[in-house]
Formats: C-alpha cells, structure tokens, sequence
C-alpha cells in the first residue's frame, strides 16, 4: 500500500485560483494509491466537467477516488439533506468515498432508518471528527457505537490533526477509536499549525502501525512542490 493525497497539499495554488484538476497533474506517475478532492474549490459553473476530467485522471493513473464534502452528515435538521445528491454525483464520477463532518447526532432513530433506505451503492461515506465540540472524544466515541450497533453503512475518517485544535491529543484518540477507522487524515502539528512531517507533535508513524492493513493514509495539509516528493516518500517507506 502506498500513500494518498488530498488536494489540501495545494493549499497555496488552490487559494490562488489553480484548479484541482491542474494540481492533480502535477501527481501523475507519483506513487499513491488514490487521491481526495474538496467541495470547497469546485466553481458551480464548471465543478462537473472538472470533475469529469479529475475521474479520467484517476481512471488513466489507477488512483482510487475520493471527495471531501464541506458540510455535516448529521444537523440540526436532522441527516444531511442533499446525501443523496451527493451519492448521484459520486456515482456519476466513479468517486469511492464521500467524507462528511460528524456534526450532532439529535434524532437517532429517525437518521438510523433514513440511511438504511439510501442507495449507497458502494459508494462509502464516511464522517469525520471535527475541530469544534462535535469532535471531542466523548462525543465521537458514543457517535462510533450508535453507528456499529445499528450497523448503518458507515464509515470513520480518522484526522490526526483535528484534535488538537480542541486541546485534546491524537494518541489516546486513536486508542479508543481505531477499530472503527476506515480512512486516515494525516497531519503532523506543532502550536496547533500544520507543519511538515517530523516537524511536529504528532507521533504519526505510531499511528500508522495501528491501523487495520490496507486503510487509506491522506496527506492533507499545505506542502510546497519542492516538499511533495519527499513527504510522499517519507509516509510510503513508513507504510512499508
């Protein structure tokens, strides 16, 4: 298994008016397994086409595809109302994943039904634990064993850097959670900012020896080009 990349990594270029599809070339012949998009940077105008042409990048370098969605699964209103929109899309696109925020769970049983009649279609979502209450280990915990009791199609996209953001550490987190790990963000902190790998606080390559075989490993944090290599190298030798 070799490492992924979220498009996070062109933080710089994506906030300078650079599509995600040109950042992507610049990955081509690169050794990952698989790349994640954010909804964030797609302009409504042209976000199909350019998702279009990132799903024949992925088809032609055999990278698995992946989307992270800019909103919550669960809110005040209860699930997510445009889920299965976002389904179609992924559908559409051969995206694998869809990655949303955890938010707050309010109506349990009413959301448990809702996602058992969704066509998911093996397209795997995912939520993730958030920077903000939502996402303190308490909460995801209890989040985690209401998803496996009801056995909803679920999955948990762990993010190394997020803890730290809400004064808690990633280490004891993972402890907890691991078993119900399925996707891994990973990031390296340092004063709550990301810094490059080996740079920070986080003790990721024990992170990485925990997880279950064949977990997805996203670098998601801003690297400058002439970094990339190198980090991409750093995390593929740890994998091995």
């Amino acid at each position: 298994m070799q490492v992924s990349v979220n498009t996070a990594v062109f933080l710089k270029k994506l906030q300078a008016g650079t599509s995600q599809a040109a950042c992507l070339k610049t990955l081509i012949g690169a050794p990952i397994d698989a790349i994640e998009v954010r909804g964030e940077f797609f302009q409504a105008a042209t976000k199909d086409a350019e998702l279009t042409a990132i799903d024949q990048l992925c088809q032609q370098e055999h990278w698995d595809f992946y989307y992270s969605v800019p909103e919550e699964i669960f809110t005040m209103d209860g699930l997510n109302a445009e889920l299965p929109q976002a389904l179609a899309m992924a559908r559409q696109h051969h995206i694998k994943s869809l990655k949303y925020s955890s938010g707050k769970l309010t109506d349990a049983a009413t959301i448990a039904e809702q996602l058992r009649h969704l066509n998911f279609n093996d397209v795997q979502v995912t939520i993730e634990n958030q920077p903000n209450d939502n996402g303190r280990l308490t909460t995801m915990t209890d989040l985690l064993t209401w998803v496996a009791k009801e056995h909803l199609p679920l999955g948990y996209t762990f993010d190394s850097g997020n803890w730290y953001w809400i004064d808690q550490q990633p280490e004891p987190a993972f402890d907890q959670v691991k078993d119900a790990i399925t996707v891994f963000h990973l990031k390296d902190i340092a004063n709550q900012d990301t810094v490059l790998l080996g740079q920070g606080a986080t003790d990721w390559k024990t992170l990485l020896s925990g997880l279950s075989a064949g977990t997805p490993v996203f670098l998601e944090y801003a690297i400058d080009d002439q970094d990339m290599n190198g980090q991409i190298e750093l995390v593929n030798a740890a994998l091995k």
